[in-house]
C-alpha cells in the first residue's frame, strides 16, 4: 500500500538557504547565450569597420591624367 504524505496546518517545512554561489552561477546560465551573441555582434561590426576604413579611396590615389587637382568636398 502507498504511503501519504499529509501536510499539517502549523507545521512549516524547513527552507534550505541560497548561497551566493548559487545565484551567480544561476545567473551566468541565463546570461550566458546573450553574452556570447553580444560578443559576436561586435566581431562582426569591428570586421566590417575595418574593411571599410582599409577601402577607403586615398586623396592621392585619384590625381588622373594632366590635372593634380584634390576635389575636397
Amino acid at each position: 500500500m502507498a504511503t501519504q504524505h499529509t501536510k499539517r496546518i502549523g507545521n512549516q517545512s524547513e527552507e534550505k538557504t541560497v548561497s551566493t554561489m548559487d545565484t551567480l552561477h544561476d545567473t551566468w546560465m541565463v546570461m550566458k547565450p546573450f553574452v556570447h551573441f553580444s560578443v559576436k555582434a561586435m566581431k562582426l561590426l569591428a570586421h566590417a569597420l575595418i574593411y571599410i576604413v582599409k577601402h577607403v579611396p586615398k586623396p592621392e590615389g585619384q590625381k588622373t591624367g594632366k590635372s593634380n587637382k584634390v576635389i575636397k568636398i
